[in-house]
């Protein structure tokens, strides 16, 4: 069943690989944004969206600028579309490997 599992999770995610890429170039589009409103360190401004976009937010970086934190919002907004999907993959997959076990 575990084999099943990550069989159906990883044919699905390699469907899906152009649409991650795509959410990882928003998120990093959006850090150097970020970099540039709030004028930060790169590396802090790619922390801050890569932490909102995953919807940790742990609030020791926080958007000052109104540009940084529309970002932040759209961020937000992305980061639960790529966690939904993933969870919508992992669900499928389960869904099939136990649909392969019983059927």
């Amino acid at each position: 069943m575990l084999y099943d599992f990550f069989t159906a999770h990883i044919g699905l995610l390699k469907e899906l690989w152009s649409l991650f890429l795509a959410i990882a170039v928003i998120i990093t589009a959006a850090g150097i944004a970020i970099a540039r409103f709030d004028r930060i360190p790169l590396e802090d401004a790619m922390y801050l969206a890569f932490i909102t976009a995953f919807t940790v937010g742990f609030g020791d970086v926080t958007p000052r600028s109104r540009g940084a934190r529309v970002a932040c919002v759209v961020l937000s907004f992305v980061g639960l579309v790529a966690v939904g999907i993933l969870v919508a993959v992992a669900a499928h997959a389960l869904e099939t490997a136990l649909g392969k076990r019983t059927g």
